[in-house]
């Protein structure tokens, strides 16, 4: 039997502060009521400012996920990043040469290349530095650029011509969401552009993000799942998403 609406209410807000956002479908399944009335309850909490109805979903208002400050976004699903960051690591070897975004899943690779040697690492962010400056066995390319504060990053062309001059390396890539019709995708056009550039310069792209990143595309695309070569996450994302990676050569990668 499903909950009376301000039980749903709660409930709905309690998710969105635990994980950022929501999907329709996962809620309604969760509480026993239909789509359409977590649709309606969706609504009504967006009319009080609460928070802001996306497609399929919903996020925090005032500071949705997207758009959060990297200070907020760390602390967002850490358990599974830490398993994204663990698993991801398994695909470098000592001597490559990886460009790490500037991401809070890709932050929790950071300290598995302790275990590494002489690798080279490509950041456009001070975020990340925090982590890194002190692993003197590997060589840091630190791109220039104008610095977002509450990124942490450094973009426009000062760091797209920094990638531009570089090859061969390994991009792990994170995005603000992953979908099979749309690929990775993104809310910030600028972040979107930059991507894109890594993306064409890089020999190898792993896409990592955990589960509530997928099937929720955002406003521009950067690439399509055929572009990727890993997707890295956290549990399985589902039979469909399995039978896509085998046709598209695309390996799966997740957790327990």
């Amino acid at each position: 039997m499903g909950l009376l609406a301000e039980s749903r209410h709660q409930y709905i807000l309690d998710k969105l502060r635990s994980l950022g956002r929501i999907q329709v479908a996962s809620i309604a399944s969760e509480l026993g009521v239909t789509e359409v009335t977590i649709r309606r309850d969706l609504t009504q909490l967006q009319k009080q400012g609460l928070l802001k109805k996306t497609y399929g979903g919903a996020v925090l208002a005032g500071r949705p996920e997207l758009n959060a400050p990297v200070n907020f976004r760390k602390t967002r699903n850490l358990s599974a990043k830490k398993t994204i960051g663990e698993l991801a690591s398994r695909l470098i070897n000592d001597g490559d040469n990886i460009y790490l975004e500037a991401g809070t899943t890709c932050n929790e690779i950071i300290p598995h290349l302790t275990n590494h040697s002489s690798l080279t690492i490509i950041v456009n962010s001070l975020f990340l530095m925090r982590r890194l400056h002190d692993m003197t066995q590997h060589r840091i390319i630190l791109t220039g650029g104008q610095y977002r504060p509450d990124r942490m990053d450094m973009i426009g062309p000062a760091a797209e011509a920094t990638i531009a001059q570089l090859a061969g390396f390994k991009a792990f890539t994170g995005a603000d969401d992953i979908s099979l019709e749309a690929g990775i995708s993104g809310a910030d056009v600028v972040t979107v552009s930059f991507t894109k550039l890594v993306i064409k310069r890089a020999s190898k792209v792993i896409f990592v993000g955990d589960n509530t990143k997928f099937d929720n595309p955002a406003l521009y695309q950067i690439a399509d799942i055929n572009q990727l070569d890993y997707i890295v996450t956290n549990r399985d994302p589902g039979p469909n998403w399995r039978q896509t990676a085998r046709e598209e050569n695309v390996q799966l990668i997740y957790g327990e």
